[in-house]
């Protein structure tokens, strides 16, 4: 019984070795496996170790064998191919609504479905530089509670975070908005885009009695406290209603390669403001306006930018560069110009 055991303990050894130290590029040697598994407290000699790596070929696992003076063993055939993986860090990496902290926890795992020698390549090769990323460290609970939530036909209730100006700190204060009011949603559909993971809703108990079917769109990483109304239903679903449509009409801002632009804006847009750049960024007081911010960003300079500036009607300005400014001014006055 004790060498039956034993068996067992070598062979899923053996497994976990070429499993997470080879690949195509990186074999094992018949000595290499010997000396890993009496490291592993498995003394096995060359006899044993050629019954084991059949015995893992009959149990269908793809145990290759490279040519040469030397032959060297490693297993090719895994649940994801490196290309896969990278697409996979590079949207963790992405994603603006994961702290810092779980993307590198997830990459790690993402890392562990490859051989060891492929995961330190990758870490070498793939670097991320000024990816936005957000401080809330509970949005994986959030994105549970408000899909068990759909999924239960409940709303849910929250608190939401905004900004504010500390005239004493260099980036926005958070706090609570409206003083911490409880919002309640009616969750439609959960959206990643450009980034981040929104929710969209209704709010039919705190809308006026002509917009109980607008539709509200919220930014998972700022919500907190979320719970389920377990004693309230879902409301229904407004007729007409399109995940895909609405995506299209309310996100994106997509354009050319990034440029620095300084913008202007009012104190009370310091939370639009966030919304779409990065939370570290520098803001200063306006020199000629105390009620106004200025800060340098990088964006695409595209005909979305310039809309996402004039949506606030007057509230956002471009100061510079000048070339910037004079397209903008172009793109407002190809706007009116269209009206007319």
């Amino acid at each position: 019984m004790a060498n039956r055991e034993n068996g067992r303990g070598r062979l899923l050894c053996l497994l976990e070795i070429l499993q997470k130290e080879t690949d195509a590029a990186h074999g094992l040697s018949t000595q290499d496996l010997i000396t890993k598994l009496d490291e592993a407290g498995f003394p096995v000699n060359r006899k044993t170790l050629y019954d084991d790596i059949h015995a893992l070929e009959d149990s269908s696992i793809p145990v290759e064998k490279s040519g040469g003076k030397v032959p060297k063993y490693y297993i090719e055939d895994r649940d994801f191919e490196v290309e896969e993986i990278v697409i996979l860090i590079d949207a963790i990496e992405s994603a603006g609504f994961m702290t810092e902290k779980k993307k590198a926890s997830l990459i790690k795992k993402l890392k562990g479905l490859t051989s060891s020698p492929i995961a330190s390549e990758l870490s070498e090769q793939i670097q991320y530089i000024g990816r936005h990323h957000s401080s809330n460290n509970d949005f994986i609970y959030t994105v549970n509670t408000i899909r068990r939530a759909i999924s239960e036909k409940h709303p849910v209730t929250f608190k939401y975070i905004e900004y504010t100006f500390d005239p004493n700190e260099k980036i926005g204060k958070e706090s609570f908005r409206h003083d911490g009011m409880l919002y309640i949603l009616h969750p439609l559909a959960l959206v990643w885009e450009n980034g981040f993971y929104y929710c969209l809703g209704i709010r039919p108990e705190q809308s006026k009695s002509d917009k109980t079917e607008e539709i509200y769109h919220f930014r998972i990483d700022r919500m907190k406290e979320v719970k389920a109304k377990t004693d309230t239903k879902l409301a229904k679903t407004p007729k007409g209603f399109s995940v895909a449509k609405h995506a299209q009409t309310t996100f994106g801002m997509y354009g050319d390669d990034p440029q620095q632009v300084t913008l202007r804006f009012r104190k009370n847009l310091l939370t639009q403001f966030y919304d779409r750049f990065e939370r570290e960024l520098p803001i200063f007081s306006d020199p000629k306006d105390k009620d106004y911010l200025q800060a340098n960003v990088s964006v695409s300079v595209s005909p979305t930018f310039f809309s996402w500036v004039s949506q606030y009607e007057g509230g956002f300005s471009i100061i510079g560069p000048k070339s910037v400014k004079e397209k903008y001014e172009a793109h407002v006055r190809k706007a009116l110009d269209a009206q007319l």
